[in-house]
């Protein structure tokens, strides 16, 4: 589980390069903007998968002893 957060991060920079080059050539449409909401969606779950590892990983050395 920790292997695919850390290359969902090693992924999230090139994400975000790509969303600054194509935001600058696109029209602030209903496309572009429901492709930052999509975006935005993207980060918070990783976010929160993350805050999910750390609890986990946290209660399991706690609870080890």
């Amino acid at each position: 589980m920790l292997k695919y957060i850390g290359i969902i991060l090693a992924l999230m920079p090139f994400v975000v390069l790509a969303q600054r080059i194509f935001m600058r050539s696109i029209k602030r449409s209903q496309a572009a903007a429901e492709f930052r909401k999509q975006l935005d969606l993207a980060v918070t779950l990783i976010l929160v998968f993350i805050g999910c590892a750390v609890v986990f990983s946290l209660a399991r050395l706690i609870f080890k002893f």
